[in-house]
């Protein structure tokens, strides 16, 4: 799967890696948002977008942000992210896309119209297909919803779909609501809406180790974290490896300790943990 920066539209580099991306094609089919999780609602989008892809000779791919624009726009109410774009990225290859258009929303992006973003993808990765979800909405001031995109499908030649909200026993899943699934510890909820358990990245904390423990400051992580407690985890490793622990959340600080007194792995070969449902 292949990343191509939004910022970077314009260079020789990535018009010749669209070129490629889509010879013998079409176009690209796209489907468009921050996916923080991804969850079980985005993944009625990415199995659309995948299938038109195939019926109609398109190219998959995903536009998407280096981080959730909610993270810029509600500033210290902003709780954290699901998942980092590590993670994201995992998934979104796994799941057969080609390209990722990545976005920094911060700078002039967030005073783009919605009309003329679309008419960029139109012209520079030729797009012709795009879903989206129902309350999708995009531009300067959120001036684009599914009505406009409707009307653009018709003025520059894409075919559109706006996908219905999926719901888990009538609670609306969405980004928000694996939120607070993980604030309250709630990980099997979390796991349900998601549809794959929730994953707390290691891969850029500064970790400080000294035997069987190793701790961070709360600040040193973009995502989510439950509220205060200690919790028994599996740790992955770079090397594939995993191990059993206890992670504890304070108001300051994550610390991980090691059971058994077996010392902890180095900080950089810390990848993932995931929660261990009791």
């Amino acid at each position: 799967m292949k990343v191509i920066r939004w910022d970077l539209l314009d260079t020789d580099e990535s018009r010749l890696l669209i070129e490629r991306l889509c010879a013998g094609k079409r176009g690209t089919a796209l489907t468009i948002g921050g996916f923080d999780g991804p969850h079980r609602g985005h993944q009625t989008l990415f199995d659309t977008v995948i299938a038109e892809a195939g019926k109609h000779s398109l190219t998959p791919g995903i536009v998407t942000f280096i981080r959730s624009p909610g993270a810029i726009t509600k500033g210290e109410r902003y709780p954290g992210d699901v998942s980092t774009l590590g993670i994201r990225l995992s998934r979104f290859e796994a799941l057969g896309f080609a390209f990722v258009l990545l976005i920094d929303f911060s700078g002039e992006f967030g005073t783009m119209t919605g009309g003329l973003f679309f008419d960029i993808l139109v012209r520079t990765v030729r797009m012709r297909y795009v879903a989206v979800g129902p309350d999708f909405r995009c531009g300067h001031r959120l001036d684009t919803g599914v009505e406009e995109i409707a009307l653009l499908s018709r003025e520059k030649g894409f075919r559109f779909d706006s996908i219905r909200q999926v719901e888990l026993d009538g609670l609306r899943i969405s980004s928000s609501s694996v939120r607070k699934a993980v604030q309250s510890a709630d990980f099997a909820l979390a796991e349900r809406l998601l549809g794959h358990p929730f994953l707390l990245d290691f891969t850029d904390v500064d970790w400080t180790v000294s035997g069987l423990f190793a701790d961070a400051p709360v600040d040193a992580f973009s995502q989510i974290l439950p509220r205060r407690g200690r919790y028994p985890v599996a740790l992955s490793t770079v090397h594939g490896k995993e191990l059993m622990a206890t992670l504890e959340v304070t108001d300051a600080s994550v610390r991980l300790e090691s059971p058994l007194g077996s010392s902890l792995p180095a900080p950089g070969e810390l990848s993932m943990a995931r929660f261990r449902l009791s």
